[in-house]
């Protein structure tokens, strides 16, 4: 079998996406199921058990979503040089001299403890080898797992094929390495971090964080003192019928969710330097509607 210079493995995608667009599918769907509900609930205990859901996914849906976008962005490759390893944002090469050995985790007599917070599709996060070095999973699934061990620590990835996978490393190894690597480590922080260092992204990031936070803050102290609402004015002047103040928490559950989707997305664009622009858009765009919920909450207070 001819052996090329690199050699690109993929992970198992199939099982973790129908398993990740499924789980968004139901989130959204019981969110959009209490949101609903809870505009019909006139009782306050009644009322938060309905936003409960929406509430729980203001977080995860977009946690989720990148996931499953880094996931669509995973390879393994093999060079002459060295062992790349990319998950989405997540980019280890591995130089040839500093690796140990290479083989299937279950040749290891103690089992290997995975990750706690883990679902098919994105087994990640860190675990130990009975020798205490730590273990960073970057795996889709967790069968037929293969261990690329170093000094320091050791790797836990998933390629479909993982007898191919050995016998290509083992063909490359033997060949021997033409140059000698240089190790990179490239965290999803560094692309925060990166963004970070601009003015205007900084800025605009802390201000849509503290209208977001200010604006739920408000809210939860403002229910209490305003057990029924108005949303608007009728056409002679008056308050519409009145609503329960508790639902006036809608409006930083949807802040909040557009400044963690427009935030992510962002983070995505900003890499690509022609896409900066879009990326600090959608940040505004975050600024501008926590700004406008927050001018409508004072509205609603005033009317009220």
């Amino acid at each position: 079998m001819p052996v090329s210079e690199s050699n690109i493995f993929f992970p198992p995608r199939r099982a973790g996406a129908i398993f990740q667009i499924s789980a968004i599918a139901v989130l959204l769907l019981v969110t959009s199921w209490g949101l609903w509900m809870a505009t019909l609930a006139q009782v306050g205990p009644v009322f938060l058990l309905y936003l409960t859901p929406a509430l729980i996914s203001v977080p995860l849906i977009p946690l989720i979503i990148y996931r499953l976008y880094i996931l669509k962005n995973s390879s393994y490759t093999i060079e002459r040089d060295s062992i790349r390893l990319q998950w989405g944002w997540r980019v280890e090469r591995i130089p040839a001299d500093d690796i140990l050995w290479v083989r299937p985790a279950s040749d290891l007599e103690i089992p290997l403890h995975l990750p706690r917070f883990r679902w098919p599709g994105a087994i990640l996060g860190f675990s130990h080898l009975p020798d205490s070095r730590p273990v960073e999973f970057l795996a889709s699934m967790s069968r037929q797992l293969i261990l690329i061990g170093t000094v320091e620590r050791a790797y836990a990835i998933s390629p479909r094929n993982t007898q191919l996978f050995i016998q290509h490393y083992q063909r490359l190894i033997e060949l021997g390495s033409l140059n000698l690597a240089s190790s990179e480590s490239v965290y999803p922080s560094f692309l925060f971090s990166l963004a970070w260092q601009s003015r205007l992204a900084r800025a605009l990031f802390i201000i849509g964080a503290l209208f977001s936070v200010t604006l739920l803050a408000a809210a939860i102290l403002a229910v209490p003192q305003h057990p029924q609402i108005s949303m608007g004015l009728t056409i002679s002047g008056a308050p519409r019928d009145p609503l329960p103040g508790v639902q006036i928490l809608f409006l930083p559950v949807f802040s909040n969710f557009i400044y963690i989707v427009n935030g992510i997305v962002g983070l995505v664009l900003y890499r690509n330097p022609r896409e900066r622009p879009w990326a600090i858009i959608l940040w505004g765009t975050s600024c501008i509607a926590a700004i406008l919920f927050s001018g409508a909450f004072i509205l609603i207070l005033r009317i009220s």
